[in-house]
């Protein structure tokens, strides 16, 4: 699965790194596009994306070794 793919499953089934995006990042799912999750710059949100993804696999709704 890709990025987008993981951050979206994340978002979507767990509630505690939702809640944590949208009231502590102020960021919602609908935020984040196939771009903007692999930027890095000022604006990007790959650092964010990342942490979810590291946070979604913690959690055990994603599994390391199916990313790209």
């Amino acid at each position: 699965m890709d990025k987008l793919e993981a951050v979206q499953i994340v978002l979507r089934f767990s509630e505690s790194v939702r809640n944590w995006c949208e009231k502590d990042e102020k960021i919602f799912f609908d935020d984040f596009d196939n771009e903007n999750v692999m930027n890095y710059d000022t604006g990007g949100r790959g650092e964010l994306a990342d942490m979810i993804v590291e946070k979604g696999i913690e959690e055990g709704f994603i599994d390391a070794d199916d990313l790209d």
